[in-house]
């Protein structure tokens, strides 16, 4: 059964702007210790799944497309994005890959490949954009960066890029090839329906594998075509606007954070792309509950 978590932030005054902090209503579960946006939801009953990091959870937004598609379907769909994570959180994380297998459809978020553990470096193992470690095979690629002066994954993709293109491509190859591997492990042990849902500003075939691009980072549509045995389809969502505050709840300090990530209009936008592809006719065998809720019918 779900238990309450402490709220994630406290209201306070707001600055120039009238926005303020909000109060997620973080929830937990026994056999985790995460915890999820709220509001939990009976796992016992039917649910969707909605897995991913920060634009999943909903940072800054009242609404995420979870509770979203909750509302269009008419059945719960329980938000288990958790800010910053990455594929090291959910592979590792038995216990919500237990729970999504009880769901009547998983919603997975296409996360980048940069912040994961692999072969060449480890990241903290819930904020997976924190660096924690560096191989000895990385540190003989590229001998003259400081290691020590880098906490983020950003920092580090930009780190070595600056140091050599040629060992930069490399990593960004060893990247792509632990991401699919990574994927197929999360997607082998969620027994049931998947679907994946692309958030950017740009198509997956349009991907330029480049540090100015936005996530998710180095994921394209040839890795994503690799993985069609194992998921349904993917939902496809590209943000017409980006760095806008409009319907944004923040504090003053996150004020440049709130403004990277997706706001109300996009958050239904994805709803839909969501629903719609939920809709089509043949998407799978077990879901023809689901795809009349998505329908209307």
């Amino acid at each position: 059964m779900p238990k309450t978590g402490k709220n994630v932030q406290q209201n306070s005054q707001p600055d120039e702007d009238p926005i303020d902090a909000l109060d997620y209503g973080l929830c937990g579960f026994d056999g985790t210790k995460l915890q999820f946006r709220g509001p939990p939801v009976d796992l016992d009953q039917p649910f969707v799944a909605a897995l991913g990091g920060s634009e999943t959870f909903g940072k800054y937004v009242s609404d995420p497309f979870p509770a979203v598609m909750s509302q269009w379907l008419g059945m719960p769909v329980m938000n288990f994005g958790v800010a910053h994570a990455g594929l090291s959180l959910f592979s590792e994380e038995q216990w919500l890959l237990d729970v999504a297998s009880k769901a009547e459809l998983t919603v997975l978020q296409v996360l980048g490949a940069q912040n994961m553990s692999n072969r060449l470096y480890s990241v903290h193992s819930r904020r997976n954009d924190r660096f924690l470690g560096v191989s000895p095979a990385l540190r003989d690629v590229f001998p003259e960066v400081d290691f020590t002066e880098i906490n983020f994954t950003g920092h580090l993709m930009t780190a070595l890029r600056d140091a050599s293109r040629p060992g930069f491509e490399l990593v960004v190859e060893e990247l792509k090839w632990a991401w699919i591997q990574r994927m197929r492990r999360i997607l082998s042990i969620i027994r049931g329906d998947v679907l994946l849902v692309w958030i950017s500003d740009h198509r997956p075939v349009e991907t330029r594998n480049a540090l100015d691009e936005a996530d998710p980072q180095f994921i394209d549509q040839a890795m994503l075509d690799d993985l069609g045995d194992q998921i349904i389809g993917v939902a496809e969502y590209v943000q017409t606007e980006t760095d806008v505050l409009d319907g944004k709840h923040y504090l003053p300090a996150e004020r440049d954070a709130a403004r990277q990530l997706p706001g109300p209009r996009d958050h239904a936008g994805i709803a839909e792309a969501v629903i719609q592809a939920m809709s089509k006719p043949g998407l799978a065998p077990d879901l023809p509950s689901l795809q009349a809720r998505a329908t209307g019918s």
